[in-house]
């Protein structure tokens, strides 16, 4: 490109004029770029509204449905060190008392203390834990060699162990893998060859798995079978709770505190005994009347007889009293969710001590929860009761050495006693408590429920601050700034918000205020209608209408704490209920606000992500009307310089004609002097 120097010729400064001019030209490219600043700006803060209604959406969520926490509970136990406990949502409110008699331990089993190079012979034993056998096949060695056979044949069931005793003597120990009663090591078969390592004494014996029965009169609730019954006796409940009794016709069912698995062979045992009423006696009047003799009385002189009169009652024929042939006895009940299952044992009157009913034929695989009592007449007595279920031993050897015994964990729960296989994440002892057992307790320990609020008070708290954030930029976004004197507008519109006049942001705004202020149906007792009714509000009483203008709410944590505690159903209720009875939420402050913002905040292309995108729009159409105006400048540019080119050419072409025309004319001036 050849190197110019503008203004040579006309002593102009062309390149100052040609950038001037272009500069002028270049006007609507400031001004496209000013407009994609805004452009970018309305850009970013739609990025900004959306990640707060974004936050206020998911913040709503966790008010209602299975997400919110108003039922949640907390456990506190009198002796962590004892018991320690956690709660969930269907925990019962209130106080229990809990003893632990006795941890759940594992079957430890050891064998004699044996020399290291004693050979023992070849032996073949079972061993079975839980209903799971094994069957080792020992072919002789040493005691080390025997811990090497059972780990390969039963390492999934018991763990063995191989300690030094002395200087040359070892024991083995066996170990279950499985806590409580149903992880006892049985050993069976090869009796000789154990006896003689000193694993076994002999054979075991046979044994129950007992459930004693502790009667508590808030625990008998009426009979709900389909059997025809007449209520109108009573029943009196021992102190103690060893016995009661029922007095005339009366039925009830005793709901166990805690469930009994049955098997085939579980028996319900009791004590029983019937007094019969006393019959009614024949009340002895006669069925014939006579009145005297005659006899003659004279008045007045008028002589008056006196009749012999002979008078009969008729007596009504009484029907013999039907003897009742069901007059006394017990049923077992298995509630299973809706599905209930019971049986009816009636016992004869004329028996009179221990019985044993055989429940486990009819609730084989079923869990026991209720026992029925029933009387129809007279007195009738129940005691000692209890379900139990014979553990057979018959072919079982006696471990010689048991390091520890297969325990169960004893529990007593309110006065009934439970038997659980291990000490931890015990669910199914007291409804809605987690229980883990630390040690025995020498008196009783209390287990406190009460409403845990923390999550629930946690989960407000995040709403209210979700929705003030929203409401802050909001404002931000469509504020006006005032004029207070005419000429301001021109100075005050860059003060105004990015979408100032902006109908969808503010239909937002007016709708979801409207939706968190409006009143909701409620089932609960104590219905919570308003927002303000939980202590959450946009301002306290006799604050400025400035700050109640913006609609920010503001909590009272007494109030919020007290609503929380003392109405939960309330609460819940306020936020999401359901009015129609199909167990969905289908109304409540919380589910109508997450719908007013599924249009902004739903997946694709919603409200939001449309003015977002409209924007990115915008900044394409400015950088493409740059773009070519660019290209317009280059093109103008050129001809500018194209055009003072030129001119500065004739001017310089002009100049060069002067110069020679006056160059001629002084050449004839010269020769005319000479002549």
């Amino acid at each position: 490109m050849p190197v110019t120097f503008g203004g040579m010729a006309s002593g102009l400064n062309t390149d100052d004029i040609i950038k001037k001019l272009v500069e002028v030209e270049a006007r609507p490219i400031r001004q496209w770029e000013d407009e994609k600043a805004t452009f970018n700006r309305r850009k970013e803060a739609l990025g900004e509204l959306r990640t707060r209604v974004n936050a206020v959406n998911a913040a709503a969520k966790d008010l209602y449905g299975y997400r919110a926490s108003y039922a949640d509970k907390s456990a506190l136990s009198s002796n962590p060190a004892v018991i320690e406990a956690s709660a969930n949502r269907y925990a019962e409110k209130g106080v229990r008392s809990l003893e632990v008699l006795e941890l759940a331990s594992t079957h430890r089993l050891s064998t004699d203390s044996l020399p290291d190079d004693r050979k023992l012979s070849e032996g073949k034993f079972k061993i079975e834990v839980n209903g799971a056998s094994r069957v080792v096949r020992f072919k002789g060695g040493t005691l080390k060699a025997l811990q090497e056979a059972i780990d390969g044949a039963a390492s999934d069931i018991v763990s063995s162990s191989y300690v030094n005793t002395t200087d040359n003597m070892h024991v083995l120990t066996l170990e279950s893998k499985i806590s409580g009663k149903k992880g006892e090591i049985n050993l069976s078969e090869g009796k000789d060859f154990l006896y003689a390592i000193g694993l076994i004494k002999g054979e075991k014996g046979e044994e129950k798995q007992k459930t004693s029965i502790v009667f508590d009169g808030k625990y008998f609730v009426p009979y709900a079978g389909a059997e025809p019954k007449t209520d109108d006796g009573s029943i009196d409940v021992d102190r103690e709770g060893k016995k009661f009794s029922i007095t005339g016709a009366l039925w009830r069912e005793y709901v166990l505190p805690v469930s009994v698995p049955a098997k085939k062979n579980t028996m319900l045992e009791f004590t029983v005994a019937h007094t019969p009423p006393e019959r009614e006696k024949e009340d002895g009047l006669p069925y014939r009347i006579e009145v005297g003799p005659d006899e003659k009385t004279v008045i007045k002189g008028i002589e008056l007889h006196g009749y012999n009169v002979s008078r009969i009652r008729p007596l009504e024929k009484k029907e013999p009293k039907k003897e009742l042939v069901d007059v006394l006895g017990v049923g077992v009940v298995s509630q299973e969710g809706e599905t209930r299952v019971e049986k009816l044992y009636p016992v004869d009157k004329k028996f009179k001590g221990k019985m044993e009913i055989p429940a486990g034929m009819d609730f084989d695989g079923k869990t026991i929860s209720k026992i029925i009592f029933y009387g129809n007449e007279g007195v009738s007595e129940f005691s000692d009761a209890a379900l139990f279920t014979p553990l057979d031993g018959k072919g079982l050897l006696d471990p010689k050495h048991e390091v520890a015994k297969a325990t169960d964990a004893r529990i007593k729960v309110d006065g009934i006693e439970v038997r659980r296989d291990k000490n931890e994440g015990l669910t199914d002892v007291v409804k809605g408590l987690t229980l883990d057992l630390r040690s025995k307790s020498e008196r009783p320990v209390t287990i406190k429920v009460e409403p845990s609020v923390d999550k629930a008070m946690g989960k407000i708290k995040a709403f209210v601050e979700a929705y003030n954030n929203y409401l802050e930029l909001n404002r931000m976004l469509i504020k006006t700034e005032k004029s207070e004197k005419p000429g301001d507008y021109k100075s005050n519109k860059y003060k105004n918000g990015l979408f100032v006049g902006d109908m969808t942001i503010l239909r937002l705004e007016n709708t979801l205020k409207e939706t968190v202020g409006n009143a909701y149906p409620s089932r609960a007792e104590k219905p919570i209608r308003l927002i303000t009714q939980m202590g959450i509000s946009t301002g306290a009483i006799n604050a400025a209408w400035e700050s109640i203008r913006e609609g920010k709410l503001v909590i009272d944590d007494g109030l919020l704490l007290s609503a929380l505690k003392d109405n939960p159903e309330g609460v819940e209720e306020f936020f999401g209920s359901d009015t129609d009875g199909d167990n969905r939420v289908d109304n409540g402050m919380a589910y109508r606000v997450e719908t007013v913002l599924r249009p902004y905040v739903s997946s694709g292309k919603n409200i939001i992500a449309n003015k977002i995108e409209l924007e990115d729009t915008n900044i394409q159409m400015a950088n493409s009307r740059i773009e070519r105006h660019q290209e317009h400048l280059k093109k103008y540019e050129d001809k500018l310089r194209k055009k003072f080119s030129t001119m500065e050419q004739s001017i310089s072409g002009a100049k060069s004609q002067g110069e020679w025309m006056k160059n001629q004319m002084k050449g004839m001036q010269g020769g005319s002097e000479e002549k």
